[in-house]
């Protein structure tokens, strides 16, 4: 790392873990619908700060494409049956968890897809 792209490098070290960790607390906290949407965008964003900063190889380790791929079906899975049984026990956060599987997973495929089409965005020195 060279010059000005150490202070981003660093940067991204210190706030993708705690955008990890908001994404969590989002999910595991109390407040009414649409949160697991919310920590899904949040824990997305972690990603595509990881991608632009270290390339897209490391954000692939962080949730490998076939996890994405199975989180992405369970994710509707999960929301479909919540939908589909409203009088079973936990339905709010089976939902959420659902759409967090969901969000999380369709935008790490879509970051993934983005970056393998622009061979200038993945893995080259700014």
């Amino acid at each position: 790392m060279k010059g000005k792209r150490i202070v981003i490098a660093a940067a991204t070290q210190l706030y993708a873990p705690l955008l990890v960790l908001l994404a969590f607390t989002l999910l595991a906290g109390r407040a009414p619908g649409g949160v697991g949407l919310v920590a899904g965008l949040v824990f997305g964003l972690a990603l595509a700060l990881v991608a632009l900063t270290f390339g897209a190889g490391v954000a692939r380790q962080m949730l490998p494409p076939v996890v994405a791929r199975a989180a992405l079906g369970l994710g509707v899975l999960a929301v479909v049956g919540a939908a589909c049984l409203p009088g079973l026990a936990f339905v709010a956060q089976i939902k959420e968890a659902g759409l967090f599987a969901t969000t999380t997973a369709a935008a790490s495929l879509f970051l993934f897809s983005v970056f393998e089409r622009a061979p200038t965005l993945s893995d080259e020195e700014w």
